[in-house]
């Protein structure tokens, strides 16, 4: 079993190794989301291929589980207090962050077809 001290660590150093390229890909989805919307806006070469590209979803999800997880037990070890609820909710947000992954890994496969 991995120590508590080890865990947050490890929390942190995901939170901290994800955040760049989250905020990368955010601002280019809403950079070619704003261009699609206002063609008059030359900010990025083929708005439409990059906001609807495959990969770049994928890395999208991929990261943004990373950083829930990370986020998530960085939280709960350090705002609760009892072992007990402190395993049952990372419990729960480890399931829960897993549950929403799959729904958004399902749905990019449905609409790869």
């Amino acid at each position: 079993m991995i120590k508590r001290a080890t865990l947050v660590k490890l929390a942190i150093l995901m939170v901290e190794v994800t955040s760049p390229p989250l905020l990368l890909l955010a601002s280019i989805y809403l950079l070619s989301g704003y261009q699609m919307l206002v063609p008059t806006v030359k900010i990025l070469p083929e708005p439409r291929r990059i906001h609807t590209d495959s990969l770049l979803r994928l890395l999208t999800i991929i990261l943004a589980y990373a950083h829930t997880l990370g986020g998530s037990i960085f939280i709960i070890e350090r705002r609760m207090k009892k072992d007990v609820l402190k395993k049952l909710v990372e419990i729960f947000a480890v399931v829960a962050a897993t549950a929403l992954m799959f729904l958004f890994l399902m749905l990019e496969a449905a609409f790869a077809i």
